[in-house]
């Protein structure tokens, strides 16, 4: 009588551990965090701010502000592609935190401040009653970072906010008010918050929160025509408040058939414009 031979069982186990080890490394190779896991890690962090390195040496920074509902991890990819040409440029990435968005009927969001609808039609115009409180402070938040980047000795012309949506309103609202003289503002599919507050000062048009050198600061605008949540009549309306605010250098560009996102040809216009405000030293 034949005698039975228990199967190999450690050796079948071995193979497969060798098949998942194979897999995971696949799967690694093929979708990669841009900028890796780290960095991806850390963007996700709700309150926190991390930064991305230049690949050259330190001269300038980009301070970028995500969207509504998003974190860090949100312009990460943006960051990757303007890095391999701006090589003396830093990002700082702050990230939101949670509050309940009125929106959204007080549900916990990640948000720079409060806002009480998201269903506007195309010819909605600009709000008249928003979120104060929580623009100031988002404002002194960021503040707060051109500060520091200044302590660490990059000049303030060296130094340029730029945000998406709710984290354009933030950025363009901190650029206006900031005493630092930056070098520029980048906003795109947001708007001009407040400017239900502008008002005529002696002569001259004047936001409430506007420094008095702010007009001077080069402005880059982009918006996609098709937008479908910050619609394309806010951004005519707040170019066109920053126009009577006595602003003299705006890169206003409007993208065909883009909705509220970046497109390729948004993202190049952004490089090359900070590229020209932001050349090697």
């Amino acid at each position: 009588m034949r005698e039975k031979r228990a199967p190999d069982r450690p050796l079948r186990w071995v193979f497969r551990g060798l098949f998942g080890l194979v897999f995971v490394y696949a799967f690694n190779l093929w979708w990669t965090p841009p900028l890796g896991w780290d960095v991806w890690r850390a963007s996700n962090v709700p309150g926190d701010t991390i930064e991305i390195l230049g690949i050259g040496r330190h001269s300038a920074t980009v301070i970028f502000i995500h969207g509504l509902a998003g974190n860090a991890a949100q312009v990460v990819p943006v960051v990757a592609r303007l890095r391999q040409r701006l090589w003396q440029v830093s990002f700082l990435l702050p990230s939101a935190t949670f509050l309940p968005l009125t929106a959204k009927g007080a549900v916990d969001t990640l948000a720079w401040f409060d806002i009480d609808n998201v269903q506007l039609t195309p010819d909605d115009p600009l709000p008249e009653l928003e979120d104060e409180e929580g623009m100031e402070k988002v404002i002194t938040r960021i503040h707060g970072l051109i500060d520091g980047e200044m302590a660490k000795g990059i000049e303030q012309e060296r130094i340029v906010l730029v945000g998406f949506s709710q984290g354009c309103a933030s950025a363009l609202l901190s650029a206006i008010s900031s005493e630092a003289k930056i070098a520029g503002v980048a906003c795109m599919s947001g708007w001009l918050p407040l400017s239900y507050k502008i008002k005529k000062v002696g002569t001259h048009v004047r936001h409430p929160l506007q420094t008095d050198h702010a007009h001077h600061m080069p402005v880059f605008w982009g918006h996609g025509e098709l937008d479908d949540v910050v619609h394309l009549r806010w951004a005519e309306e707040s170019i066109a408040h920053l126009a009577d605010l006595g602003f003299e250098n705006i890169d206003y560009n409007i993208y065909p058939y883009l909705k509220h996102d970046m497109g390729k040809e948004e993202k190049q216009d952004l490089e090359d414009w900070l590229a020209k405000l932001l050349p090697p030293t």
